[in-house]
């Protein structure tokens, strides 16, 4: 799928219906130092009831996230995903958690995203072969609740994409602008809340399983979720295509929001009296810029 990692696993966890006997990968490290027990039959019966979550782990620890669900029913499917996940993929000590307006599949408890237990667990689970697939690559490491989040953090900052996804990310969607809204400069205590407001936000949405980022400019800051290379969008050579992940992340998210309301815009080409003249801004492409270094 290119480069289309703005979600981990939200077009379905397809995985689950087709999965081998073995896994390709040594087990995680699960909590507290044991190990992931061996995976069960992949031919055992599906529960009758829908099972419940694993204990969460507290607001502080930062975590993995396998997958994420919206929608009315999201913690069925949630919940269907973690029992899969566990029987079938073997990872005993994934469980469910609601955030936001989410429900995500999560597996293990970190100290920070420098963690070594973190940066393992996540690369044994990106690279998890299941009958020849990795169904987990788009797993990321989501932080803590945001307003427990001291200071910014560099690893959300879009500045920094090509450093952690490769030259090749070359396009990301803007789904949100912090800033003043009627084009004066802001005040250095606007500027700092716009900045502050902006990383809660990538944050908050790391955490509900897209791969969200934060950018500074000098009067504002944006937020943006995936990173997209030649193979989700080509207008050049592949004009008017745009991958599946690229248009699911549009689904997403709709709309460019301008501190979390919709900004109405005027249409170009559309005579002033037709009821298409105005529309609410969408979220559009943006390009990635150099890694800052």
């Amino acid at each position: 799928m290119g480069l289309g990692t703005t979600g981990t696993g939200r077009s379905g966890l397809g995985w689950a219906v087709c999965v081998c006997a073995a896994l390709a990968c040594a087990p995680l490290a699960a909590e507290g130092g044991g190990r992931e027990q061996p995976e069960r039959r992949r031919n055992q019966p599906a529960p009758s009831a829908q099972p419940q979550p694993a204990a969460v782990p507290v607001a502080d620890d930062w975590t993995i996230v396998i997958a994420a669900f919206v929608g009315p029913d999201k913690a069925e499917r949630a919940a269907q995903s973690l029992w899969k996940a566990k029987t079938v993929a073997g990872l005993e000590s994934a469980f469910v958690e609601e955030r936001g307006r989410a429900a995500v599949l999560a597996f293990g408890r970190y100290a920070g995203p420098d963690d070594p237990r973190a940066a393992a667990d996540l690369r044994r689970v990106q690279t998890l072969v299941v009958d020849g697939q990795r169904p987990f690559a788009d797993a990321l490491l989501s932080p803590p609740s945001p307003d427990r989040l001291a200071g910014s953090i560099p690893q959300f900052d879009l500045r920094n994409a090509k450093k952690y996804y490769g030259s090749s990310a070359l396009y990301t969607l803007q789904v949100g602008i912090y800033g003043r809204g009627d084009g004066k400069r802001p005040t250095a205590q606007e500027l700092g809340e716009f900045r502050r407001t902006a990383e809660q936000a990538a944050a908050q949405l790391r955490r509900e399983g897209d791969l969200a980022f934060y950018f500074h400019a000098p009067e504002r800051s944006t937020v943006t979720v995936g990173v997209f290379g030649t193979a989700d969008y080509d207008p050049v050579n592949s004009p008017g295509f745009e991958s599946l992940p690229l248009r699911e992340a549009r689904k997403r998210h709709p709309l460019n929001l301008l501190n979390g309301k919709g900004i109405r815009e005027r249409v170009r080409g559309v005579p002033a009296n037709d009821p298409k003249a105005w529309r609410m801004q969408p979220s559009s492409l943006v390009g990635v810029p150099d890694d800052a270094g």
